[in-house]
């Protein structure tokens, strides 16, 4: 067991993530493990150990997370970094189609990839996510 999605809750967010993760969600009680890592992760801890379920991503999907996790704390990556990480150096846009759709956006730290030129890039949904983007950026001690 393991946490598959983290999201804010949001209305008809359930639906949007069953179909992304091919899985049906249960109402259950978080385990304590897992409640305590995830509110350490929100209060800006880096060491949190959470166990997480990847059986929903494709074979490439999965490198891609497992290659931006091991991105340090406060240390950004391009794209192509990532790409060539996940094995396929060449499949950049696939890598960052991948890491757009990251559903552990708060344990897999999508928001250290950035632009080959350094430029932040995208996050989420528009303005909105890219200021998200910033903010945990910043609280890395990395200012774009």
């Amino acid at each position: 067991m393991g946490v598959a999605f983290v999201a804010e809750e949001e209305r008809g967010l359930r639906t949007a993530i069953e179909r992304r993760i091919r899985m049906s969600l249960k109402d259950e009680r978080v385990p304590p493990l897992i409640r305590d890592g995830l509110v350490s992760l929100a209060r800006g801890a880096h060491d949190t150990d959470l166990p997480i379920d990847l059986t929903w991503a494709r074979d490439y999907e999965r490198d891609v997370l497992f290659a931006a996790m091991r991105i340090p704390w406060g240390e950004t990556r391009p794209y192509r970094w990532l790409a060539r990480e996940a094995r396929r150096p060449l499949a950049v846009r696939a890598a960052a189609s991948s890491i757009a759709k990251n559903p552990l956006w708060m344990i897999v730290p999508c928001h250290r990839i950035v632009r080959s030129d350094g430029s932040i890039g995208e996050y989420g949904e528009g303005a909105k996510g890219v200021a998200k983007k910033r903010r945990l950026l910043a609280r890395e001690g990395i200012l774009m």
